[in-house]
């Protein structure tokens, strides 16, 4: 053992956030919940269980090093009141388009590295024209399906639609599903998850930011890298460790 810590050097945790760490407080469940989350007027939204804290406690005694990966745009994210999430040295958000330094700022080299590889200028045109098409879309049927651009430390990051609670079920879902994805250009990837959509331009993957971040830490061979989600869309950032981990009842554990 004593071997085995000499030559390991670092612990990586890299793990959605979402019904991952915490969940609404009806699936919860339990008066040993704390707040994990709040909304935009600081109203409690989202509670880690007892056994997602005890998750988070046991890396954190190991001191492992969390980077969060969530759909979340910034301003949200920010809302997010665990500890463990609040200070770390980056943060991947709103679908892998951004990276977070340690003060929550728009990480410039990663800003670069994607104009450089995607021209951001050509993918905001494609996404403004593509949003402009869906929202005269749905506003015409006027079906509780409501659509919006996503602009995120000024970087255009992804088109998000939303079936409103009141007028969701899974034909409408499926319906909207297919309608999406047969406006999407090739290099766009949908992401759906219940009521929830995202239309997500090739900068914006997860993985893409995982490994970006694996290379700029220089993790390495010596290294052990977990990854935590409960989602399809977080099953390509999941593979970049050594160890993945999904909670039970997840859509990745799903059976169709």
């Amino acid at each position: 053992m004593e071997m085995l810590i000499k030559q390991t050097s670092r612990l990586f945790v890299f793990t959605d956030l979402d019904d991952t760490l915490f969940n609404s407080l009806k699936k919860t469940g339990s008066d040993l919940s704390i707040v994990s989350t709040t909304d935009s007027q600081g109203k409690a939204q989202g509670y880690s269980s007892l056994q997602q804290q005890k998750l988070l406690n046991i890396f954190e005694a190991a001191n492992g090093i969390f980077i969060p990966v969530t759909g979340r745009r910034t301003s949200s994210f920010l809302n997010c009141s665990l500890p463990t999430i609040k200070y770390t040295p980056y943060a991947v958000v709103s679908h892998g388009a951004v990276i977070l330094d340690r003060n929550r700022r728009l990480l410039d080299e990663w800003h670069t590295f994607i104009d450089g590889e995607f021209n951001l200028a050509v993918w905001k045109s494609e996404l403004v024209r593509t949003f402009n098409h869906l929202h005269d879309h749905f506003t015409a049927l006027d079906n509780g399906v409501r659509v919006r651009l996503i602009v995120d430390q000024g970087l255009t990051a992804y088109i998000c639609v939303k079936v409103s609670k009141n007028d969701y079920s899974k034909d409408k879902a499926k319906d909207v599903d297919s309608f999406l994805k047969s406006i999407l250009l090739d290099d766009m990837l949908l992401h759906s998850n219940g009521r929830n959509f995202a239309i997500l331009p090739p900068y914006a993957r997860k993985e893409i930011a995982v490994k970006y971040i694996k290379n700029k830490l220089k993790i390495g061979e010596h290294d052990t890298v977990f990854s935590i989600g409960d989602s399809n869309s977080d099953l390509p950032f999941m593979r970049e460790s050594d160890f993945l981990i999904a909670p039970n009842g997840s859509q990745i554990l799903a059976r169709e």
